[in-house]
């Protein structure tokens, strides 16, 4: 007797799914929703076997879904991950829309959605271009003849000009206390200098303390090219060597687990306000005194928002790489460290240290006044 399908929860997903016919459907994140989509689907489709369906007739949905699982076989978990949490956020969105034939998207269903939030040009850039992706991949794969959204505009990317500077960092720093899994962290990632994901991903076995060091395989690397070294100073050493255990990750957060970039987003935002309730005592600016306690919570948390700054674990890499340079550390040495191939980038991306006029001022007369001891 063959068995009566049945939705299931999948959880790198967070959405239903159901296989009818050997045809799997992605019936959304809401379960209730799910449960009549899943019913239609059975009444539309009977008992009885139904020929598959052929490439033109496909959905939204089902493209999304052919994609990601093509996604997770062949490209990296992080790669994977990033596609998935993107394209989801667009079924949701979607609704009963995800049921139309693949081929009737079109870019005003993209556009719209986006542009009723309020997120950063790089955010929605790089929503576009999961989903163009997929699209993309669905015609490679001959699964579509053309793709409806190719030329959807993208904003252009911008770069995160945040540096932490040594004035910036005791306040970061000591927000935390000695030990707690974040500051370590953090701590971590200001004295080396590495990127966030190299930190999240340091297990015991690409520890080699003997050399002070720690060393990430190509094939786990950034570009897969060569082996990422990171070199530790003795604070970064010492911090390691408190976290490290036989096996597994060293940095994980205070349940045990790996931390997500979402997480330390949550860590960032919390300081920003603890940071910006400082500068409201600091300017004598009174918090909201709203009646209605989820009315005042908000309002609070604006003026605190807009009074603190948001840093982001990045800022750590280039105030790491902004100190060094100003210390007079040539650009190979400090390209190393930070594990670029060449000073070409370090030269590209950190060329914000020539706009510091306090700095090449100092410098200028600082080399100015040596030339003219040595004279005298």
């Amino acid at each position: 007797m063959a068995r009566i399908p049945k939705p299931w929860f999948r959880e790198d997903r967070q959405a239903w799914f159901v296989t009818i016919n050997g045809e799997r459907h992605n019936l959304g994140a809401d379960e209730k929703e799910a449960k009549r989509k899943f019913h239609e689907l059975m009444a539309s489709d009977g008992e009885t076997a139904a020929p598959p369906k052929s490439s033109t007739s496909l959905t939204i949905a089902e493209i999304f879904e052919k994609f990601l699982d093509w996604c997770s076989k062949h490209r990296s978990i992080g790669t994977y991950e990033w596609s998935r949490y993107r394209i989801q956020m667009f079924i949701t969105a979607l609704g009963e829309g995800v049921m139309m034939a693949a081929d009737t998207l079109r870019p005003f269903h993209l556009e719209e959605w986006i542009d009723k939030h309020q997120w950063s040009a790089n955010y929605r850039r790089g929503i576009i271009a999961a989903v163009q992706r997929a699209y993309n991949w669905s015609v490679r794969s001959g699964h579509l003849v053309a793709n409806p959204i190719r030329f959807i505009e993208k904003p252009s990317a911008t770069r995160r000009e945040q540096v932490v500077t040594p004035e910036d960092w005791p306040a970061i720093r000591d927000h935390y206390k000695d030990g707690d899994p974040f500051r370590d962290l953090l701590e971590f990632a200001w004295e080396t200098g590495c990127r966030p994901e190299e930190a999240k991903k340091i297990a015991a076995r690409h520890l080699q303390l003997d050399k002070h060091r720690i060393v990430i395989p190509k094939q786990e690397a950034k570009g897969k090219k060569r082996p990422r070294v990171i070199f530790l100073t003795p604070r970064a050493e010492a911090i390691i060597r408190r976290r490290s255990i036989s096996t597994g990750l060293v940095f994980l957060n205070t349940d045990g687990k790996p931390w997500t970039s979402w997480a330390m987003n949550c860590r960032f935002c919390r300081l920003q306000r603890h940071l910006g309730r400082q500068r409201m005592k600091e300017l004598g600016i009174e918090p909201s005194k709203a009646k209605d306690s989820r009315t005042r919570e908000k309002e609070n948390r604006e003026l605190q928002a807009k009074h603190g700054i948001k840093f982001a674990a990045y800022s750590l890499r280039h105030g790491f790489a902004t100190r060094k340079l100003e210390d007079g550390i040539d650009h190979l040495t400090v390209a190393a460290w930070m594990g670029h191939a060449d000073a070409t980038m370090l030269a590209r991306v950190y060329s914000h240290v020539s706009d510091r006029d306090a700095y090449l001022h100092e410098k200028l007369n600082g080399d100015s006044a040596d030339v003219d001891v040595a004279k005298d």
